[in-house]
């Protein structure tokens, strides 16, 4: 069997889902992990582009693509992944398996050139969320940085609006259990902006911020926030109970 000389992505449409399967057993040690992580978040920002919210599963294991990669894909690594997607990544988001991300920091065939470096450590930790009930996800707003945009701050701070606008445009539509799954997603974007809210100065309303684009920095986080019943019920109850704490 002919071995890949560098790693490739793969892809096939199985009904309302896409399977993607990128190669790692390859003569070149080009860190796929890495490189996979990377087109999965280009893609996460391509379809928030076009309106659309992706649920998925990242996992490592063996996968049948045919001797040209054209399928038909099949195998144990494609079982798992589609179990991460049904069961436990629930909102849109896409999951990194617990194990495979073991695999990826004990496997010297899945770094590049053979050694996880600090150089390697360090841009791939942006890609990698961890959620309040300890999953692993693709951190696509803190990777996506405005090197990843045409127009640079602009063109990330715009992504950031269409974000926002994508959220809230389908909580105006979802029913109940779609909602929750939205909520998660409204409360990951507040927390992303948060966090970059806290490297602008505030105070600095005519400044480089706003000489760049045209609007000081507070009115522009402001305007990033989504802000939504489920905020405004919680908000409610502080006021009321003025802070004070229930009794255990």
């Amino acid at each position: 069997m002919k071995i890949r000389l560098y790693t490739q992505a793969f892809s096939e449409s199985v009904s309302d889902a896409v399977v993607r399967v990128r190669t790692i057993d390859t003569q070149s040690q080009d860190g796929p992990c890495a490189y996979e992580l990377i087109d999965l978040m280009h893609a996460i920002v391509e379809c928030v582009n076009r309106g659309i919210l992706l649920r998925g599963g990242m996992t490592i294991g063996p996968v049948y693509i045919g001797s040209n990669g054209k399928g038909p894909i099949f195998g144990d690594g494609m079982v798992r992944a589609y179990e991460i997607e049904e069961e436990e990544a629930v909102y849109p988001r896409i999951v990194i398996d617990e194990e495979a991300l073991a695999a990826y920091l004990s496997d010297e065939t899945l770094w590049r050139d053979g050694a996880f470096d600090t150089y390697e450590a360090r841009m791939v930790r942006p890609f990698i969320g961890v959620a309040d009930d300890g999953s692993y996800f693709v951190d696509y707003l803190r990777s996506a940085g405005p090197g990843e945009f045409d127009s640079g701050l602009a063109g990330h701070f715009e992504f950031l609006k269409r974000h926002r606008k994508l959220i809230l445009d389908n909580l105006a539509t979802a029913d109940a259990k779609a909602k929750r799954k939205l909520v998660w997603l409204a409360n990951y974007h507040d927390r992303f902006v948060e966090e970059l809210r806290s490297g602008y100065d505030m105070a600095d309303a005519s400044g480089a911020f706003y000489a760049e684009l045209a609007v000081s920095p507070r009115e522009l986080f402001d305007s990033l926030v989504i802000e939504g019943s489920w905020t405004g019920l919680v908000d409610r109850l502080v006021e009321i109970g003025g802070g004070v704490q229930a009794a255990d």
